[in-house]
This record gives structure tokens, C-alpha cells and sequence, in this order.
């Protein structure tokens, strides 16, 4: 079951294909009994509703082990930020939507 507004479940077919079809995305590691991770993905679909070159792709990762280890994930919420195709930036933790930004904006000067 996908959160609450996330556009994109991740899986091995469309992992590259997703990661590459926006100028940003957001691939968010979750956990489904985990209430920092729920608030963490509400924050990250309210900034996907604001700006459509954004994506928020989600990837459970209880799921995708293979991946935890990959990308040296090592607890949920743990958010990728892939911009113009390529992996720059890591956020961990549930942050309100003025720090994701800030993130964001940063990562991507």
C-alpha cells in the first residue's frame, strides 16, 4: 500500500526509468509501522503538489533490502535526492516541508 499521496511505488523495472523522468526525485526509504516515515512522506507530497518538476517516489524498504545496503541506508525515513537523473543529496529523519526545501535548494545550486 502506497502513503497517502506518493505518485510512485520504486521496484527493480522502473527503479532508473523513475529516477530519470524529473529534474528532481525524491526517493523516499519507509517503513510501514513507522510514524516518522508517514509524516516524512505527507511532507514530501505536499512539496510534489507545489512543483511539478518534483517526484516522490517511494520504496519500502523492508522490500528492497538489496537497496538498503546500495545506497548504505540505514534506518526510515531515509530520503534520496536525485536531480537531473543523478543521486546527490541524503535527508534521515521526518522534517517539516521549510527544511526539505531548504534541503532541496542547496543540493541543487
Amino acid at each position: 500500500m502506497k502513503s497517502e499521496g506518493v505518485a510512485v511505488t520504486l521496484n527493480e523495472d522502473n527503479f532508473l526509468d523513475t529516477v530519470r523522468s524529473r529534474a528532481i526525485v525524491l526517493v523516499h526509504f519507509t517503513s510501514d509501522f513507522c510514524g516518522p516515515c508517514h509524516a516524512m512522506g505527507h511532507a514530501l507530497s505536499k512539496l510534489e503538489k507545489e512543483n511539478e518538476q518534483m517526484l516522490v517516489a517511494e520504496v519500502k524498504a523492508m522490500d528492497h533490502t538489496e537497496w538498503l545496503e546500495a545506497f548504505t541506508i540505514q534506518s526510515t525515513p531515509t530520503t534520496l535526492l536525485f536531480y537531473q537523473g543523478k543521486y546527490i543529496s541524503r535527508i534521515s529523519g521526518a522534517h517539516p516541508t521549510m527544511t526539505i526545501e531548504k534541503w532541496i535548494k542547496e543540493a541543487t545550486a
